[in-house]
């Protein structure tokens, strides 16, 4: 209606033609009319009317892009280099469906018929109906398959560093015969056969890793295939063994909707970054040898899920989502080129990117020795639960103070199991009081004060997820069910209590509410929260369904009322670190899966000179020896989890995995620490990792921003670096590439 008042105007200025002449009035209505369609519809975003037009020259100033009509593969051209990625591969081998997927641009998935059995579609196997509009900077498409029903539009755009493929939610339509199960978004993007390339592909599960470019010669069989942000307990079944104990070790997750691939002879790479669609999203690598030959790693979006339909109270049978979640699913590939292209210039990338999201915010960074204090737990005493105190207020009180009498300031204290009833029996009570036997609110009040004034903040640590099955509750709103609209149950692996319940966002925001209520006049500056960093779910509640979106939305939506103090989080997922001061737990490894070639500190590169982050607890591993030179690696703050009672009180409770914690004990280990790691990491508080690179298999040299370098020995030999030697098993501190003083550089693991 705008554009046709636009012409009236036009024709009604009876002078128009007289002042400009015929063609300049043409070429006016022209833009009147072109420059909207140009405008608007080249914007990325939202679903678009398609007027299919003739193919043109598509880029920009550094890119150029091209399109493969037939099977909707892109290349993106570098017009200074002449490099390019490409998105689809010549694969003539195998079956139908791998065929397709590697020949085409996307595959879909369906489920038909209620069928648990997807149906797999792409663009080279089963063409669609398609109309496509050019713009200077891209594409759209309108993707239409009349024997499924189906209706989808896609969208690609080349940008300043990279390209962006996004598809609206709202463009999808599907029947009621095939229901769309799961979409793959240029899959083989940068996918390439042994001796092709030299390089690797960037997993950032855990601490990070890589998987090698390289002939496997048939050694692996299965893929890489993790959900990104962890499991969905709302659909997942929980898997242990008949003595409740975990059939494998848990695990690592990812917490970043990212990935990466590297040539490194060519010195190319590409950050993957899902943009939209995250949360119901898989992160799929295939080395060679894993159906096809080639290695790829790609985005998996989930649309559909298996779920186990309940038939009876404790059987049922496999079924498909009949709701799903159809949301906007989007990736941008971010190109990088000659330092850029390692796993440390794709962390920096990465950095980058967060931070101009604003997801990623510089928060204050010092050393500090974090100290976990266990206050309480319970246990069974004939037919009652008996508390176990095991560390009170004065007890933490004194041993702090016995610390700084020793010289140690750069103290973070934490206190855990001081609610009412103790750390297990109080999880999902909502009772924020200190347990009597532990101290009083007095005395927390004065504790707190005393310990700010010596900047030491006391950290309140607070499970917003976790409730104890022995406690009442409305089950309607209160406690997570599955999708099945069955109790969600999570396995301790303990005695006492054997599971747990989740809390629904709901329940947990009203325990934040009433946390804050209690807190927020007091001197608590920081409080400490976990559960909901790292979990979420899809789950049914009071008749709706929530997809695992709005799960986490509602989550980060509850921590809007904790933001009275400073919030420390348990290994957050990427969607909560804005409201993130500092990050604790940091996973110190991977999943040691076969394929990994080497573990990378990509979650700690990201991080590195914007948030403070402290490892897992020292005292719990196994090779302290390589565990005290991983925290040098990675630039981690150690942590200690402690107690004033010896751990043997534990043995009976839900916090029998503790098996060394008791100060007296640990003392000199913290103490050393603290001058050890201390004097090297303090010198780069707040700085930035500028690179990683391992000089042999065993050994890593490790860059600052500021110029100071940390070479790390994990082998069992001396080596060489610029003349310096690095004994085995040690570090070498250096500063602007130059050896420093042996006293204050170089160090041998005791």
């Amino acid at each position: 209606m705008a554009d046709r008042g636009r012409l009236d105007s036009f024709l009604s200025d009876k002078g128009l033609y007289r002042r400009y002449g015929f063609l300049w009035a043409v070429a006016v209505l022209v833009l009147l009319f072109a420059l909207p369609l140009l405008v608007s519809a080249a914007e990325i975003g939202g679903v678009h009317e398609i007027v299919p037009n003739e193919k043109r020259d598509m880029g920009n100033d550094r890119y150029r892009l091209l399109l493969d009509q037939d099977t909707l593969g892109v290349t993106v051209l570098d017009r200074t280099s002449g490099m390019g990625w490409e998105s689809v591969q010549n694969y003539e081998d195998g079956n139908d469906i791998w065929r397709g997927l590697c020949n085409s641009g996307i595959t879909l998935e369906f489920y038909q018929g209620g069928s648990t059995i997807p149906v797999s579609v792409s663009i080279c196997n089963e063409k669609p109906d398609m109309k496509i509009q050019y713009y200077d900077d891209g594409f759209d498409v309108d993707l239409s398959y009349e024997v499924y029903d189906f209706r989808m539009q896609l969208q690609v755009r080349i940008e300043e560093d990279g390209l962006y493929v996004f598809v609206p939610g709202d463009s999808i339509e599907e029947g009621e015969e095939y229901l769309l199960g799961a979409v793959y978004l240029y899959p083989m993007m940068g996918a390439n056969l042994p001796g092709e390339e030299e390089g690797y592909m960037v997993i950032p599960e855990g601490v990070g890793a890589i998987i090698d470019l390289a002939d496997n010669h048939g050694k692996f069989k299965t893929p890489y295939t993790k959900r990104i942000y962890g499991g969905n307990v709302g659909i997942d079944p929980v898997s242990s063994s008949r003595y409740n104990v975990p059939v494998v070790t848990e695990p690592q997750t990812i917490s970043l909707p990212v990935w990466g691939m590297v040539y490194t002879q060519k010195e190319q790479g590409f950050l993957g970054i899902i943009t939209e669609g995250d949360y119901n999203a898989q992160l799929v690598a295939y080395p060679n040898g894993v159906t096809t030959p080639y290695n790829w790693v790609t985005a998996k979006f989930l649309v559909r899920e298996i779920y186990t339909r309940q038939t009876a109270k404790s059987s049922g049978v496999p079924a498909v989502e009949t709701k799903g979640d159809i949301r906007d699913m989007g990736v941008r590939y971010l190109f990088t080129e000659g330092e850029r292209a390692s796993y440390a210039g794709l962390a920096k990338v990465c950095q980058e990117y967060l931070t101009d999201q604003g997801t990623l915010r510089k928060q204050e960074d010092s050393f500090g020795i974090k100290l976990d204090f266990l206050g309480a737990d319970s246990k069974k005493w004939f037919l009652f639960d008996q508390l176990v105190p095991m560390t009170t207020l004065t007890d933490v009180d004194e041993i702090l103070g016995e610390l700084w009498d020793e010289g140690l300031r750069d103290m973070v204290p934490v206190y855990f199991g001081w609610q009412k009833d103790g750390i297990t029996r109080a999880y999902g009570s909502g009772e924020f009081g200190i347990e009597s036997s532990l101290g009083s609110k007095r005395e927390l009040e004065d504790f707190l004060e005393k310990w700010a004034e010596r900047g030491s903040d006391l950290v309140l640590q607070q499970d917003f997820l976790l409730a104890n099955p022995d406690r009442m509750y409305n089950t309607t709103t209160d406690i997570v069910k599955s999708v099945s609209q069955t109790l969600v149950e999570t396995p301790t692996n303990q005695k006492l209590f054997k599971t747990m319940y989740y809390m629904t966002p709901g329940r947990t925001a009203e325990m934040m509410e009433r946390f804050t209520k209690q807190y927020k006049d007091t001197a608590l500056s920081w409080i400490g929260i976990e559960g909901v960093t790292d979990n979420v779910y899809s789950y049914y509640s009071s008749g709706v369904t929530y997809t695992r979106e709005e799960c986490a939305m509602q989550q980060k939506e509850a921590i809007e009322r904790l933001k009275f103090a400073q919030i420390g989080m348990t290994a957050p997922n990427v969607y909560l670190w804005e409201d993130m001061a500092a990050y604790y737990a940091m996973p110190m490894t991977t999943s040691k899966y076969n394929m990994i070639a080497r573990e990378i500190p990509f979650l700690p590169m990201v991080l590195r000179g914007y948030v403070p982050y402290w490892a897992s607890y020292t005292n719990f591993e196994a090779n302290e020896k390589e565990f005290f030179l991983k925290l040098l690696e990675y630039g981690a703050y150690p942590s200690f989890l402690l107690t004033k009672e010896a751990p043997v009180e534990l043995r009976n409770t839900n916090s029998a995995y503790v098996y060394t914690s008791e100060f007296s004990v640990l003392k000199e280990k913290i103490l050393r620490y603290d001058k050890e790691i201390g004097e090297i990491l303090r010198q780069v508080e707040g700085v930035g990792i500028a690179g990683h690179t391992y000089l042999d298999s065993q050994v890593v040299l490790v860059e600052y921003e500021n110029g100071i370098s940390i070479v790390v020995n994990y082998g069992d030999t001396d080596y060489n670096y610029q003349g310096e030697s690095v004994p085995a098993c040690s570090y070498s501190l250096m500063s602007d590439f130059h050896t420093m003083p042996a006293t204050a550089g170089v160090g041998v693991y005791k």
